[in-house]
């Protein structure tokens, strides 16, 4: 088309438009469309006209929904559709078309809630080789039956890959994407690492918008597993596996705090005591501080009965001036604030995050 347009200016002045029209091949309108630049149709207005023939300007309308709709209650969080209906029962004669453009040009659109099925990172590589602690974390959820209530529950582990260790768990009636990311708050919190790869199957807890926009915020990298390919998630299934014969199956439990009461018990022998034959039939604490010594994110410390004597001797002086000392409470790693880490002289560097 550009060509014959040429072909038309060296000729236009000396042959008809008609007939150049049919030399080319083309219609004459094409030949007299000129391109303009800007946006296309009819300018919008810049005033609304109200139901007693006033005539205000769109700014006023602005106004008035901030003020007068969004400002009259504070759990007002009307769309575009709704806004309308509110500015016309106050007497302007606008469509929802124009009060859309309005709110998108002030801002005062509500944020699109996505639907349908996600973009998804999924597993590479079945079996996890040469992590180190916080690299690869998995999670999963387990169904507990509670006997006397006859219900089930629902059990979350979050497990670490290199260590065996279970870093948080969770029991719970309902479990939704909040309770996740509270449980999988703990672990960032008390075991910070710049880069944790969080690996999980397509639970509808998992795949929920809220958790993705948390571990975006967080900086933590989420992979899915294939559909019914539980041996890609091997590392939480096993510990479910052993969950299941020493707990579940020999317990019956009277309420939930009665299982979680057990599962405490548990959680905390498995970590410090249990031995396991995939990391040389040690325990994931011994494991953790004897193959690593010197990687920045340590396991947590070990528990300590403090009485109250005991508590008050260490932290009083010869005058019973009491110092501020924070008595610890559960398990804590290093990184607490105000804690300090003190490592081996001899520091491996390939154990050491970069």
């Amino acid at each position: 088309m550009k060509l014959k347009k040429q072909v038309i200016q060296l000729f236009k002045d000396r042959v008809p438009m008609t007939s150049l029209a049919k030399w080319v091949g083309a219609s004459r309108s094409s030949l007299y469309y000129r391109n303009k630049s800007g946006k296309r149709g009819r300018k919008p207005t810049t005033v609304t006209e109200k139901a007693d023939g006033s005539v205000v300007s769109n700014q006023h309308v602005i106004n008035t929904l901030v003020n007068e709709v969004y400002g009259a209650h504070e759990f007002n969080r009307y769309g575009y559709i709704l806004s309308t209906c509110e500015l016309r029962s106050m007497g302007f004669k606008i469509n929802p078309k124009k009060v859309y453009r309005l709110m998108k040009e002030s801002g005062l659109l509500l944020s699109k809630i996505k639907s349908g099925p996600s973009q998804r990172q999924w597993v590479q590589w079945r079996k996890i080789e040469g992590a180190m602690p916080l690299d690869y974390i998995c999670m999963d959820i387990k169904h507990v039956y509670i006997h006397d209530e006859k219900r089930f529950a629902y059990l979350l582990a979050i497990i670490d890959v290199a260590t065996r260790y279970v870093l948080s768990w969770s029991l719970r009636y309902t479990m939704k994407h909040s309770h996740v990311i509270m449980c999988l708050h703990e672990v960032v919190k008390n075991y910070p690492s710049k880069e944790i790869m969080l690996r999980t199957d397509n639970g509808s807890q998992f795949i929920a918008n809220g958790l993705k926009e948390y571990l975006e915020d967080k900086n933590l990298t989420h992979e899915f597993t294939h559909v019914a390919t539980p041996e890609e998630n091997s590392y939480v299934e096993s510990l479910f596996s052993n969950v299941e014969k020493e707990v579940i199956k020999p317990h019956q439990f009277e309420s939930l705090y009665d299982a979680k009461d057990v599962f405490d018990r548990y959680f905390k022998w498995y970590n410090t005591k249990r031995r396991h034959h995939g990391i040389g039939r040690v325990s994931p604490l011994e494991y953790w501080q004897t193959r690593w010594p010197c990687h920045p994110v340590r396991p947590p410390i070990a528990m300590q009965n403090f009485s109250e004597q005991d508590f008050l001797a260490k932290n009083t002086t010869s005058n019973e001036v009491e110092i501020f000392c924070q008595k610890p409470e559960g398990l804590r790693s290093w990184n607490e604030k105000g804690c300090k880490l003190n490592l081996p002289e001899q520091v491996d560097n390939k154990n050491v995050l970069n």
